[in-house]
């Protein structure tokens, strides 16, 4: 799937660090329309790297979750990649997100990872 509007939406998550209320709203509906099933925290919490966490785990259940990052770098250095499998590179569709707050990095992926799956 395809969407400006995501893609925007992802712009915003990767290049911002601080995020209003009314863009993670917006990651809301987006997560909520992408990923109906999912249960979803208040827009207030979605950005922290707990509840972000937990987004994606509920979303991809069992499929691993890497972060790498280094405290000197500058902006951007959070990298997270959602994986179905550890053990081998034919993933069919791969999640991944950079941003300088580790909770934007890992909803990016989840987003990229949900859009790739979409019809």
């Amino acid at each position: 799937m395809k969407d400006p509007e995501l893609d925007i939406l992802i712009n915003e998550l990767e290049t911002n660090r601080d995020i209003s209320i009314a863009d993670f709203d917006g990651v809301l509906h987006a997560l909520g329309f992408l990923l109906p099933s999912v249960a979803l925290p208040e827009a207030h919490r979605i950005g922290t790297t707990d509840q972000a966490i937990l987004v994606a785990d509920d979303a991809y259940p069992n499929w691993s979750i890497h972060i790498r990052g280094r405290a000197n770098d500058a902006d951007g250095h959070w990298r997270c990649t959602l994986r179905e499998s550890d053990s081998r590179d034919s993933d069919a569709a791969i999640g991944t997100g950079r941003s300088p707050v580790l909770g934007q990095a890992i909803l990016a992926a989840v987003i990229r990872l949900a859009m790739a799956q979409k019809p």
